[in-house]
């Protein structure tokens, strides 16, 4: 048996289990691995944001913003399935950093344009589209690889710590984008996204063979139809992928729409946009307290957690939209962003852990299919808003979301039981 084979063969679990930080900072590679994601969402988040606001500056339309917020999301709901199918084929590691390193010109190739002056509001487009790409390989192929690099036992923790590091990427970047446009200039944003990439691609070249992946076989041939047939019993013999795939489109349809109405609740308490920004980093507060509670507990209930935190997201959804005064809607956010921590660190787990070991970048292809849908509640929860009003038309939103999960989970209570060995076994003659 060779080395690489060696590595990624899976090994038994120790006979003291052991959910500390310490021990999963302590498996080879993974601090490199979970400093890279950190920072390749951060180049996401910031370039999110350097757009807009470059966008502002060209155009001044809130319409298009809405486009550019929605094209990052684009990729997840027509490339999912595809994606997860060619996660499950390829060595994840390499795929990874061979999508970071296409995408390291072309955040240059908008410092070029934007320093030159040559920079127009069609590019903007294809550059989110492509940012899109990376956040789509980030979750069928970077977070796998998370999991199969620490192994079951230490991925609650492992999982929880990339959801955290997504919430504090999101603050970071937008903080960091907006510190370069500030100090040096609208190019230097895209300039600074692009050297994290950089340092995200580098950290990759250190990390090594996941100890807990199965072997590939790099020449087996890929039937996108077959695949497709094969996602389709998976989603039928799981009823725990079926339930977080009913949860997460529900989330995205009703929750997550909130995020460009909060200015408009903001301007009700105070036309002062410091206090605006505060509302609306509310959120990513309680995400990071709740995800850096989460990741020092053994969570072995993890549907619970689950479906528990995203009533909490919602709940305090519902919250916000009936606060009289500033300081009860930032609580509000804030509890609503514990849940968000919640939901974001169990969702990826569940869905990676109701597949067998060849089929984890297909259940995380259909899961960001399920993500997908987050476009279509933002346009809705928009076009309610104008009708009914910003605060009724998210009381009615956080409502619909409540009974919608519940509906879910009641039907399938398979979500509430603890995790399955039989999740963790690997497909017949895999």
């Amino acid at each position: 048996m060779t080395t690489d084979e060696a590595r990624s063969t899976p090994r038994p679990a120790d006979p003291v289990p052991s959910y500390s930080l310490r021990a999963l900072f302590r498996v080879p590679g993974y601090r490199y691995l979970c400093v890279s994601s950190f920072v390749w969402h951060t180049t996401r988040w910031g370039g999110l944001f350097t757009t807009s606001y470059l966008l502002a500056q060209l155009s001044g339309s809130p319409i298009l913003n809405q486009v550019v917020g929605a094209l990052v999301f684009l990729p997840m709901l027509v490339g999912g399935f595809v994606a997860g199918v060619i996660s499950d084929r390829l060595d994840r590691r390499k795929l990874v950093r061979r999508v970071q390193l296409a995408l390291i010109p072309i955040q240059f190739a908008m410092f070029g344009l934007v320093q030159s002056g040559l920079v127009e509001i069609w590019m903007t487009f294809p550059f989110m589209f492509a940012l899109g790409i990376g956040g789509l390989v980030n979750m069928t192929a970077q977070r796998p690889l998370i999991y199969e690099t620490v192994g079951p036992r230490l991925a609650g923790q492992a999982m929880t710590i990339e959801a955290t590091a997504q919430a504090g990427s999101a603050m970071f970047g937008t903080l960091a984008g907006g510190a370069l446009i500030d100090h040096v200039g609208m190019g230097a944003g895209f300039a600074g996204m692009g050297l994290l990439l950089c340092i995200s691609a580098a950290l990759l070249w250190l990390v090594p063979s996941p100890r807990y992946a199965t072997p590939r076989d790099p020449d087996a041939r890929v039937s996108i139809a077959a695949q497709a047939a094969a996602s389709i019993r998976l989603a039928r013999r799981s009823r725990r992928l079926m339930a977080t795939l009913g949860v997460t489109v529900a989330m995205n349809l009703f929750m997550f729409g909130y995020i460009p109405l909060v200015p408009l609740v903001a301007h009700e308490f105070s036309t002062d946009a410091v206090l605006a920004g505060a509302l609306g980093a509310a959120a990513g507060g309680g995400q990071i307290l709740c995800g850096v509670v989460l990741s020092t507990r053994p969570l072995l209930r993890r549907g619970l957690i689950f479906a528990v935190g995203s009533m909490v997201a919602l709940l305090g959804l519902f919250c916000f939209s009936t606060a009289p005064v500033f300081e009860l809607a930032f609580l509000a956010l804030f509890v609503a962003g514990m849940g968000q921590a919640a939901f974001g660190s169990m969702q990826s787990l569940l869905a990676i852990e109701s597949a067998h070991a060849t089929e984890r970048g297909v259940a995380l292809g259909v899961l960001s299919t399920a993500i997908g849908a987050m476009p279509i509640g933002m346009v809705a929860i928009g076009a309610s808003a104008e009708l009914l009003g910003t605060r009724n038309a998210l009381m009615l939103s956080s409502l619909v979301g409540m009974a919608a999960v519940v509906t879910v989970v009641l039907r399938l209570r398979d979500l509430l039981s603890a995790t399955p060995e039989t999740a963790l076994r690997p497909a017949p003659g895999a």
